[in-house]
C-alpha cells in the first residue's frame, strides 16, 4: 500500500528551495517589529486626532502595486492622502524624500482609478509627524497640510 499526502499538502522535491523562517532572536528583526508596532500606534492616535478635527477615514494602510498610503481621509470636499511618521526624539523637521512623494502620488492615482466616486474631490497630500511623549503617549502632533 502506498501512502499519499493529503490533497492540500504541498510536498517538496529534493530540488525545491525553502525560505528560512525569520530569526525572531535577531535584533534587527526585533527592531523592525517594534518600529512597525509604533507606526501602527501612531496611525491610530493620528486617526483620532484628525477625527476630532472633522476628517473622516476612507481607508487605512491602502496597498497597491505602487506602494502603501497610511491614511486616506475625507474633509469636506477634499480627499487627503496622509503619510504618518512616528519619531521618538526631536527629528520633527524630517521631510519625505522625492522618491517617497512620487510613490505616494502614484498610489493615490491608482486609488482614484479604482474608486471613481472620489474623482470629483480635490486631492491633498499631507505629512503628519507624531513625536513620542512620556510612557509611549502623544507628545506633539505636527500636521503639514499640502506637503507637496
Amino acid at each position: 500500500m502506498i501512502l499519499k499526502p493529503p490533497a492540500n499538502h504541498r510536498s517538496l522535491s529534493a530540488n525545491a528551495e525553502t525560505k528560512p523562517a525569520p530569526n525572531r532572536a535577531n535584533p534587527n528583526h526585533q527592531r523592525r517589529r517594534l518600529a512597525e508596532k509604533r507606526g501602527r500606534f501612531a496611525e491610530w492616535k493620528v486617526r483620532w486626532f484628525l477625527w476630532f478635527k472633522g476628517y473622516r477615514l476612507i481607508a487605512r494602510r491602502w496597498r497597491c502595486a505602487a506602494g502603501e498610503i497610511d491614511l486616506i481621509l475625507r474633509h469636506r470636499n477634499r480627499l487627503i492622502f496622509a503619510e504618518i511618521k512616528y519619531r521618538q526624539h526631536g527629528m520633527t523637521n524630517q521631510i519625505l524624500s522625492r522618491r517617497q512623494q512620487q510613490r505616494i502620488t502614484k498610489a493615490a492615482s491608482l486609488f482614484l482609478a479604482k474608486n471613481p466616486t472620489f474623482t470629483t474631490f480635490d486631492c491633498q497630500f499631507d505629512f503628519i509627524i507624531m513625536q513620542a511623549g512620556q510612557n509611549f503617549g502623544i507628545g506633539k502632533i505636527t500636521h503639514i497640510r499640502n506637503a507637496w
